[in-house]
């Protein structure tokens, strides 16, 4: 590797040879037997990360079909995208196109979250065990794949002390802007890609631009199929950290910049053949819009946000009995790193501000945090009015789809890389004996990360899907082309619809659902959550909210068999539970007695499309 390579991201010039005598320790160890060592020490550190997620999901597991997060509108989601790829493993056709969401229309998705980098792979235990199991199992391999990912770049390419990696990976996985995702969101859980384009980012600065760009453009491609934002804002975190590098490192960035360009020049051409048709799909394809949702930028960490701990954090939930913090965004917690931590980083590069890895790491991390706060800034859980640098930003292409919030991501990867060297470096500090360097270092992890640490979900109960549903009986009453309406309308906070059509393998075409899509159905306009709304939805938002039958004439007798038609609906489904009686009394008055069978309360309205 150049001494440029070393340098600028990995590990600097001349701690290779210390790792190397290190670990040799004793002569008569040989290289064979220094190898397996190295394995068995590695299996500790994942070993510990399983464990400690195990823990976090455990009342998930143990109530398993049982019991869903608080709030599961986009783990039904989640689960419904994850039935879609592994429909696709099956029966093959467009996995860029879910034709059963949104039924007759259909929905984009690569302009959606459907993660099938995640979901094909997925697609055994999905068609073993349903989407719910399968949900369940990824969020614990993506999140343990997450911290292993950052212990591993750390351990073979920045730090030589392998707690300083274990730490790091403990950061890397389990920090507010994972953890917070994991009752959610599997795409922005799945970080394992971000240290792997950092190490193969590195490696284009050795040369051999082929190679390296084609494996470079392998995990790109990947990743945007596991989440194009997390892509992008790593490509930002990176080359935020080059250029601050770059200012103050002109040599080096001279003697790399030929290859750097070489490389990178294959891995846009490589990743760009492969991804341009996707891409042209989901920014011009059926479904496709211009521009976020409006209400996007409301996700914003607050001012305080940095040092404040996670709402699920065991700091947190001791100071508030379980309370949600006024700052957290629940699944949305990037930053969130509490007092301790924060000041720890503070000493870390106070100590280590001479290491110009150090300065750009601190500047970045600190500047995405800014980014973060979105525009207007917010402090204490109010706004101030005051415009934040992301409102030079939000109207940019590609900008203007991304979560003000999720730029914490970036302060997130940077406090990895910073934890740690800062470890490394207390390992190093000459005068303490090898059991006060442990003490030391033991004291200061456990008092920065413990208070920020997850603790274990929290649950609620979660309805059975029905036996119309998990039996097909569904089926009778749902020709080709066709589609059923279920109500509640499906949406993040009544997620029966989506998770009713997941436990089908997706096979069950909702004519209504939760995703993003253009506003009023017309391709490019900007994002909105949601179908086109039609009149009759009016009649059932008002249900929904309201609990109680709205005044219903012939008109919206008339107005609702035509929007039958629209949706080519056969078949209306509601939940038979109390809670949902004025849903069918709505019905009822509609579309004629109701029959209650398998759990629900059915119309069939095949009639009524002719």
């Amino acid at each position: 590797m150049s001494t440029g390579g070393r340098v600028m991201a990995l590990r600097p010039a001349g701690m290779a040879e210390q790792r190397g005598a290190n670990t040799q320790g004793n002569a008569d160890v040989t290289d064979a037997a220094r190898r397996r060592w190295v394995r068995r020490a590695d299996l500790l550190p994942v070993a510990s990360y399983l464990l400690l997620m195990l823990f976090i999901v455990a009342p998930l597991l143990i109530g398993h079909g049982d019991s869903v997060p608080i709030q599961a509108g986009d783990r039904a989601q989640a689960e419904l995208f994850l039935a879609h790829a592994a429909h696709f493993v099956t029966h093959g056709g467009n996995p860029l196109f879910i034709a059963n969401l949104n039924a007759p229309f259909g929905v984009n998705a690569m302009a959606n979250t459907s993660a099938l980098g995640l979901g094909i792979p997925m697609a055994p235990v999905t068609l073993m065990f349903g989407a719910q199991a399968s949900f369940d199992v990824l969020m614990v391999l993506a999140v343990v794949a997450t911290a292993t990912s950052w212990y591993w770049l750390l351990s073979r390419h920045l730090v030589t002390n392998r707690t300083a990696a274990w730490v790091g990976g403990l950061v890397g996985g389990f920090a507010p802007a994972v953890a917070s995702h994991i009752s959610y969101h599997p795409n922005l859980a799945a970080q394992f890609a971000v240290p792997l384009l950092i190490w193969r980012s590195c490696k284009l600065l050795e040369g051999r631009p082929v190679r390296n760009g084609l494996l470079l453009a392998a995990v790109v491609v990947y990743q945007a199929f596991v989440n194009e934002e997390t892509l992008f804002l790593a490509a930002l975190g990176m080359v935020s950290f080059m250029a601050l590098y770059g200012l103050q490192r002109r040599a080096v960035i001279r003697a790399t910049v030929r290859p750097l360009v070489a490389g990178l020049a294959v891995t846009a051409g490589a990743a760009g053949a492969v991804l341009a048709y996707p891409l042209s799909y989901q920014f011009f394809g059926p479904g496709s819009y211009h521009g976020g949702e409006p209400t996007m930028t409301k996700f914003r960490m607050d001012m305080l946000g940095l040092t404040t701990y996670g709402s699920n954090s065991i700091a947190e939930r001791l100071r508030r009995f379980n309370t949600p913090s006024p700052f957290g965004l629940g699944a949305e917690e990037h930053g969130y790193f509490g007092w301790s931590l924060v000041i720890l980083l503070i000493v870390l590069v106070w100590w280590q501000w001479r290491d110009v890895r150090v300065r750009c790491l601190a500047v970045t991390g600190l500047g995405f945090a800014v980014l973060a706060m979105g525009s207007p800034l917010q402090y204490d859980g109010v706004d101030t009015g005051i415009k934040g640098p992301f409102g030079l930003l939000n109207e940019l292409p590609l900008f203007d789809t991304v979560l003000p919030t999720r730029f914490g991501q970036v302060t997130q990867w940077a406090v990895v890389l910073l934890v740690g060297i800062g470890i490394q470096r207390l390992s190093e500090i000459p005068g303490l004996s090898g059991r006060n360097r442990r003490a030391l270092i033991s004291g200061l992890v456990a008092v920065a990360l413990v208070p920020a640490a997850p603790g274990t979900l929290k649950v609620v109960s979660r309805p059975p899907t029905p036996s119309f549903i998990t039996a097909g009986t569904w089926k009778q009453y749902v020709g080709p082309g066709q589609t059923v309406l279920v109500m509640p309308l499906p949406q993040w906070d009544w997620y029966d619809g989506m998770a009713w059509a997941a436990a089908t393998g997706e096979r069950m075409p909702l004519s209504h659902g939760y995703f993003l899509g253009p506003e009023g159905g017309v391709k490019g306009h900007h994002a909105t959550v949601g179908p086109a709304p039609r009149p009759t939805d009016d009649l059932f938002t008002y249900v929904m909210y309201q609990q109680k039958v709205p005044p219903i004439g012939e008109q919206e007798k008339a107005q609702a068999r035509a929007d039958l038609r629209y949706w080519h609906t056969s078949l209306v489904i509601v939940p038979a539970v109390p809670a949902w009686i004025p849903a069918r009394d709505t019905m009822t008055t509609l579309f004629g007695p109701a029959k209650g069978v398998g759990g629900v309360w059915m119309w069939d309205v095949r009639s009524q499309l002719r």
